[in-house]
């Protein structure tokens, strides 16, 4: 999966001035440059919050096609993919992007993970509309990152990460007032958020479901119900397709040869590793490495 900075090398380094730190990114995006997004060969390991301002976006995620217009939010967690499909000439939006790896150094983490899933738990997609003055308050929270990005001083890390949680707070404060707090129980999102958060840290070495289970203290059952009721997949299906991405995005981009990125993705022998990625991807690691 590419990183921040990784994303915005390939998309163009002339964006570079948006990113701080390889942490945080403001864009202000077009109906040209929303379609770079498809440029990327692999999913993202960021988080995105895109909040259009004008025109319509017409996308694909995960199997979804998703539209959206003035107003709407479509937040992107890392490892999905998702691919541009139309958009007008009058788009306009604004995007910030915090990197997966960074966010998990920050009090803000549980907050993050809590904001991002809060639509897909309720409502099965990424996606809120929300009021004009609402999506204005979270308009002005991104400009003020997007500001200190701009014009930085001597403490802006620790700015940014606070400027970060309001945006946040703010979100999860619509969320709360729009969504409906019944279909699904705060037990059930704080075991999935928890679940979520040990999975991106352990999937590389912990492929099985007991492993989480347990950090969890609850039931393989419970939490195959929760995670299927919460995203569609079951845990291992959940657990494999991230491997798949990490295995797609080591062949692409690192120089391991296929036996190593079996040992680091924990596989038995390299002949698990191919039947793996046959059965996900359809093809042999060594046809990806060859291209």
């Amino acid at each position: 999966m590419y990183n921040l900075s990784e994303a915005y090398r390939v998309i163009g380094s002339h964006y570079m001035s948006e990113v701080w730190h390889g942490r945080y990114a403001v864009a202000e995006s077009n109906s040209e440059r929303t379609f770079l997004t498809n440029e990327l060969s692999d999913t993202l390991s960021c988080y995105t919050f895109t909040l259009v301002l004008q025109g319509s976006l017409l996308l694909e995620s995960s199997g979804h096609t998703l539209s959206f217009k003035a107003n709407d939010l479509y937040i992107y967690l890392p490892g999905f993919p998702v691919r541009i499909q139309s958009a007008s000439a009058d788009y306009r939006s604004i995007v910030l992007l915090v990197d997966e790896q960074a966010t998990y150094e920050t009090s803000a983490f549980r907050d993050l993970t809590r904001a991002s899933f809060y639509p897909l738990i309720q409502y099965g997609i990424p996606k809120l509309s929300l009021q004009p003055a609402d999506a204005r308050r979270l308009e002005l929270d991104i400009r003020a990152l997007d500001n200190r990005i701009q014009y930085p001083t001597v403490f802006n890390d620790e700015v940014l990460e606070k400027l970060y949680s309001v945006f946040l707070l703010d979100l999860t404060s619509l969320q709360n007032s729009q969504l409906n707090p019944n279909k699904a129980s705060s037990r059930t999102i704080e075991i999935f958020i928890s679940f979520y958060a040990l999975v991106r840290q352990y999937y590389v070495v912990h492929h099985d479901i007991g492993f989480y289970a347990n950090q969890l203290h609850i039931t393989t059952t419970y939490l195959s119900r929760i995670v299927k009721q919460t995203t569609g997949r079951t845990v291992v299906e959940y657990i494999n397709q991230m491997l798949a991405t990490e295995a797609m995005w080591l062949l692409h981009s690192s120089s391991l040869s296929i036996g190593q990125i079996a040992e680091h993705l924990h596989f038995a022998s390299t002949a698990s590793f191919d039947r793996f990625f046959l059965r996900m991807r359809g093809k042999l690691p060594k046809t990806v490495r060859t291209k």
